[in-house]
């Protein structure tokens, strides 16, 4: 599935919730990220399953820019993938 076939709302990426410590943050897996992963699994996967099947590293990136001190919201984007 393209990003372009995804409802208007889900074109900008998927959002999830991360907790640093004590505290959850928002962060956005950005659309063209979804895509690259969308596009890796070779089957047609919908968006959250795709973050589901890679959520300890999208997880982990996320935290690392946020201790890097990314403004928020935190995106991932497809170059973090790489």
């Amino acid at each position: 599935m393209t990003i372009s076939a995804l409802p208007m709302a889900a074109r900008a990426g998927l959002w999830f919730s991360i907790k640093i410590d004590s505290e959850e943050f928002v962060a956005l897996l950005a659309a063209d990220a979804l895509e690259h992963l969308l596009e890796r699994s070779g089957a047609a996967v919908e968006p959250r399953s795709a973050y589901k099947r890679n959520r300890k590293v999208i997880d982990a990136l996320a935290r690392q820019k946020f201790l890097d001190g990314c403004p928020r919201p935190i995106k991932v984007e497809a170059s973090d993938l790489n």
